[in-house]
């Protein structure tokens, strides 16, 4: 997730640089031709602004404060348009640009700034130009006015929709990526992007943390002996064993093969090692049943300790894959929460 928001906000620097460039262009071709036409107040603003802009372009992509200069790039920009569509022999052709403030506001700022930007300029674009361009012809000025207001509308609604939908879409994806297609559960990618999050709480509010690696004892023999469609199905099983007897605070993931890790929030080392211990116990009486017969399945789990055996969620999981290994070396089918070798 949190490649993705880089990704995301390197996508946005990437738009408003274009849009920085454009404007620079722009003010400058716009403040020429308005100095021509003796408009120049308008036309100084416009060139100050395109200064401005590329002043902005040539920062906009190391600036710690994105969000920040993208409101101060954009509401002046709104403004300057609005004054524009207000000045005396102005052109009601600059109605065009108010049209690409949803656009605009929603690439850059999101659905919901993005949504109130847009809303709050259309609205005064839309009475600048009643102000300013309505005749003394009654049934053209409603013609107008109805042209002007649905499609302003109809360009807010479209960026409103495609903007909400790409969020949807987006979720989507990002779950999808961070799922484990045969269990359902939470994969690798979900687990190290998430741990950020954990970490973060347990050291701000000094709770304690537990990291938990789960792996099938015999698995191997099981595919040997049944096939890997039998495999599968066990893993399936398992996986759906602990995800419904994990609180809903802790995250469970497949991190590979036959293999499982768990993040358990706000208990302490005893009770998380006595959870997991029984974990371990009602799996033995909760064996697999398939069209072959019953199949026994037992885990061994290793944990380790946010503080103690680190801070990085690397560290965590090499300290519980060794205490898995002991485990495994003391026989399988227990818990190993310790370095010394000795089932806590």
């Amino acid at each position: 997730m949190f490649d993705h928001l880089s990704q995301n906000l390197q996508y946005r620097r990437d738009v408003i640089r274009v849009l920085l460039m454009l404007t620079f262009i722009g003010g400058c071709v716009f403040s020429a031709i308005n100095f021509y036409r003796g408009l120049y107040p308008l036309a100084i603003i416009e060139l100050g602004y395109g200064i401005f802009s590329i002043i902005l372009w040539r920062n906009i992509l190391t600036t710690a404060n994105f969000q920040r200069w993208v409101m101060l790039y954009l509401l002046p920009f709104f403004i300057i348009m609005m004054y524009a569509l207000s000045v005396p022999n102005a052109s009601d052709s600059i109605f065009v640009w108010i049209l690409t403030i949803p656009v605009i506001s929603y690439l850059l700022m999101g659905r919901q700034h993005g949504f109130w930007v847009s809303l709050f300029f259309i609205v005064c674009g839309i009475i600048v130009y009643h102000l300013r361009f309505m005749s003394s012809d009654l049934p053209l000025n409603i013609a107008v006015s109805l042209n002007v207001i649905l499609s302003a509308c109809l360009m807010l609604t479209l960026a409103h929709v495609y903007e909400r939908n790409r969020e949807k879409n987006e979720e989507r994806l990002l779950e999808l990526a961070g799922t484990d297609k045969l269990t359902g559960l939470a994969n690798r990618r979900k687990l190290v992007d998430s741990f950020p999050r954990y970490g973060a709480y347990a050291a701000r509010h000094h709770s304690p943390l537990t990291v938990v690696l789960f792996d099938l004892d015999f698995f191997k023999k099981i595919n040997d002996q049944h096939g890997h469609h039998i495999g599968d199905a066990a893993l399936c099983h398992v996986a759906h064993f602990l995800q419904h007897n994990i609180r809903k605070t802790d995250l469970l993931a497949r991190i590979g093969g036959e293999e499982f890790a768990l993040l358990m929030v706000e208990s302490d080392a005893k009770s998380c090692y006595q959870h997991v211990e029984s974990l371990r116990q009602n799996l033995i009486s909760s064996p697999f049943t398939s069209h072959m017969g019953q199949i026994n399945i037992t885990v061994s789990a290793g944990m380790s300790f946010y503080g103690d055996d680190g801070t990085d969620l690397e560290e965590l999981l090499v300290k519980a894959d060794r205490r898995l290994y002991l485990a495994k070396d003391n026989g399988r089918n227990c818990v190993v929460a310790t370095d010394a070798n000795v089932v806590i």
